[in-house]
This record gives C-alpha cells, sequence and structure tokens, in this order.
C-alpha cells in the first residue's frame, strides 16, 4: 500500500477525534466498517482504530478496509497499541501513525524506530509529567482523559479541565478523552483541548449508520463552531 508522510507536529490532531468501537457480538467488523462510512458521511475526518487483541493478519486486513473508505474522504487514521516494530505491515494511503498508552511501547522507542514522518499519540491520562514527557520523547499529541465519567472505561482516572491549559505551552495538540458528550465540548474546546475523542457519544450501544451519520453532522458542527469562536476570542 501507499505511504504518507505526516509532519510530527499532530496537525492533522484536532476537530471531533473519532474511536472505533471494540468488536463485539454486536459490533462486528462489517458493522464497525459501516458505521465508520456513516460517520465519514457525517464530516468526521479522524479515526482512531482502537481494536485489540485481534490475530494480525485479521487486523491488518480490517485496518486495510477502514484505510480504504477513509482515502475517499481525505479522513486520518491513527492505530491505537500497534508497535512500531509491527507498523509497517499497516502503513495505508491515510494511516497516519499510532497512538500509545502507559503500558505500550516507550513514546521514545516508538519515535525512534518511526522517524520523523509519522504522528505518535500519547496518553497522559490525568497527569501533566507525563504529558511533558511524552513531548521530550517526541509524541505529536497529548491526550487527557477520563475527563467524565466514561462507560467505555469505567475505573479510569479523572481528568481536570486545567491540564490543558497547562499543555498550551507544550507546542502540541492536546486531546480530551472520556465520557465526552456533545453538550460537554464548549467547555473542553473553552478550556484548550484542540480535539475531542468520542466512542459511545457518536457510535452509540448498539450498531446505526444512520444514526451514526446525523449524530456525527452534530458532533462536526458543536466542535467547529465551538472552535471557532474560542480562536476569536483568543
Amino acid at each position: 500500500m501507499a505511504t504518507r508522510c505526516n509532519s510530527v507536529d499532530g496537525g492533522l490532531i484536532r476537530g471531533v477525534y473519532a474511536i472505533t468501537p471494540e468488536r463485539s457480538p454486536v459490533w462486528t467488523p462489517d458493522a464497525i466498517v459501516d458505521c465508520v462510512a456513516a460517520a465519514l458521511d457525517g464530516g468526521i475526518r479522524l479515526f482512531q482504530c482502537r481494536q485489540k487483541n485481534w490475530d494480525q493478519a485479521e487486523l491488518i486486513e480490517f485496518v486495510a478496509q477502514l484505510d480504504a473508505l477513509c482515502q475517499k474522504y481525505d479522513a486520518t487514521l491513527i492505530l491505537n497499541d500497534v508497535s512500531s516494530a509491527e507498523f509497517s505491515e499497516f502503513e495505508g494511503g491515510v494511516v497516519a501513525g499510532v497512538h500509545l498508552g502507559r503500558t505500550d511501547e516507550a513514546i521514545a522507542q516508538a519515535r525512534s524506530r518511526l522517524g520523523s514522518k509519522w504522528v505518535v499519540g500519547a496518553s497522559c491520562y490525568n497527569q501533566f509529567e507525563l504529558a511533558e514527557q511524552a513531548v521530550r520523547d517526541g509524541a505529536s499529541y497529548v491526550a487527557f482523559g477520563a475527563m467524565y465519567p466514561s462507560s467505555t472505561k469505567p475505573q479510569a482516572v479523572r481528568a481536570e479541565l486545567e491540564l490543558f491549559a497547562r499543555a498550551s505551552n507544550l507546542g502540541v495538540p492536546s486531546v480530551a478523552i472520556g465520557g465526552i458528550t456533545i453538550e460537554r465540548v464548549p467547555e473542553l474546546i473553552k478550556a484548550g483541548a484542540q480535539a475531542v475523542a468520542v466512542v459511545n457519544g457518536l457510535f452509540g450501544m448498539e450498531p446505526n449508520a444512520g444514526l451514526v451519520c446525523s449524530v456525527a453532522q452534530q458532533w462536526v458542527d458543536v466542535v467547529n463552531g465551538c472552535s471557532s469562536v474560542n480562536l476569536a476570542e483568543s
């Protein structure tokens, strides 16, 4: 597959950051693909494929499906928990890089192996110090959360809004994640988040492509509107 060169400044990380629901008896791979297509129709242009504990060959095929969809819309696709040693197996037209958590590969190692052209995102939970270290190690963006109670990760630590103001001096985008609803977007953007990550708030509890498309449009409108107001006031 073709590859795309991306700056490590994380410029692709902005707006609505849609994270795929993990596979389940209800959320089959086909259902996930259908709903990603619907979210693309609704205007979302940034996705993270978060699918853990798959057979690698199966995951490569699945990512290729998502990549082909995203290419049609010039959208961006980030891979969760794919190591830098395996990343070349997943490279696609709009696959931009990886997102890593605390128990995944070290940011510095991923940056060293991948070089400068790929995005490396870092989960920093509720700790600004983790964000500082991640940026020193080469992270393209940092993510804080859970911002609110999250059904996806009910045991996740809670992060404070003030983290985004502190992160404004790090020189990379910051992402809000965890329990985010459309109603909570304004305070997150005002606090300084450049992107808001969403799973259930977009995809819901069961696959419904028509509803996903409609909700995606709402998310895009609200996030873009709040971002425009925030820029005008800054």
